[in-house]
């Protein structure tokens, strides 16, 4: 079952930025062979990277729905610029790349994933074990949770943040 793909006119039953052939394309042509597997792999891969665009960043995105009836993803959207005052409309190049990023990761692990959480309510982040003589370690998170960076997608994401600055990224 090919997934369907938002292409700027607000659709109803869209579940990805990015089309497995653009997404194919875009990793052959940077020699990224680690975007690899079944189709239907790497479209389920596509549908976790937009829904974690959309959960991740949808509270700090610039501008407003343009289909606000219609459209099940957060992008088309209006009123969004890029660091020199251009529009970006419908789907950005900008956002089909972070896509594809973001699937990528998701390939090989989780985007989002459960905290380990011990019985005391503490986070742990680093676990360790040796077995003679025997040593122990856990590393525990301080204050919030904070949300793991991808360093790329998230650079690819920045224009369309809210006082997201003028960080630039070429690839």
């Amino acid at each position: 079952m090919a997934i369907v793909t938002e292409d700027g006119t607000g659709k109803s039953d869209a579940q990805s930025y990015l089309s497995l052939a653009d997404a194919d394309a875009y990793f052959t042509a940077r020699g990224i062979a680690a975007w690899t597997g079944a189709n239907s792999t790497k479209e389920a891969a596509l549908i976790a990277a937009t829904e974690y665009i959309d959960i991740r960043w949808g509270d700090l995105l610039k501008g407003s729905l343009e289909f606000t009836d219609t459209q099940a993803l957060l992008f088309p959207r209006l009123n969004v610029y890029d660091n020199e005052g251009r529009a970006l409309t419908g789907i950005p190049q900008r956002l089909e790349r972070a896509t594809a990023e973001y699937a990528l990761i998701s390939l090989s692990q989780s985007l989002m994933p459960n905290p380990t959480i011990e019985s005391s309510g503490k986070v742990v982040i680093e676990e360790s074990d040796e077995t003679g003589p025997i040593k122990e370690t856990k590393k525990y998170q301080s204050g919030y949770l904070t949300k793991r960076p991808y360093p790329k997608a998230d650079a690819l994401m920045a224009c369309f943040i809210v006082g997201s600055g003028t960080t630039r990224v070429y690839v």
